[in-house]
């Protein structure tokens, strides 16, 4: 467009204004999916947390059962020794595939949420797209009629 057509710095600010719209729009797509990743990571931290807990119980009732050899018969206390350490096996065994589905459910949740993550953006990406090619068209008709107009005052 001529830079003595006045509609020029509008199309350019418009033009200006789309991309920075698509640009905010793109960012904060990408923060988001940034924040939902950290979220799904961090349930390995939680599964490992609990296992920990887990341990440190165990470590707990195994130093009290230590303690109670000292005032009770040796074979009650292996007795109770290994009810205790079979429950804490069926524990972890549970804990274990728990977490094992849990996080199997997780992955399938994070690419489901990838995959609309890309369809946003590519939508996102289409509507711009179309914005601008509006735009490209307004201002080429704005540029049309400008020019017919400064036509058609030179021949009157």
């Amino acid at each position: 467009m001529s830079a003595t057509n006045p509609f020029s710095s509008a199309f350019e600010m418009q033009r200006t204004m789309i991309d920075q719209s698509r640009r905010a729009a793109e960012t904060g797509i990408d923060a988001q999916r940034a924040a939902v990743e950290t979220w799904f990571d961090s349930f390995e931290s939680a599964k490992s947390l609990q296992g920990s807990g887990v341990t440190l119980s165990k470590s707990t009732v195994d130093a009290y059962l230590d303690g109670l050899t000292t005032v009770l018969p040796e074979e009650s206390v292996e007795e109770l020794q290994a009810a205790v350490d079979e429950q804490f096996e069926a524990v972890d065994e549970i804990h274990e595939d728990a977490w094992e589905s849990f996080l199997e459910s997780l992955d399938e949740a994070e690419a489901t949420y990838d995959e609309l993550t890309e369809t946003q953006l590519e939508l996102v990406a289409e509507g711009f797209d179309a914005a601008e090619e509006v735009q490209a068209s307004a201002e080429e008709t704005t540029e049309e009629v400008v020019e017919s107009a400064d036509d058609l005052s030179q021949t009157a």
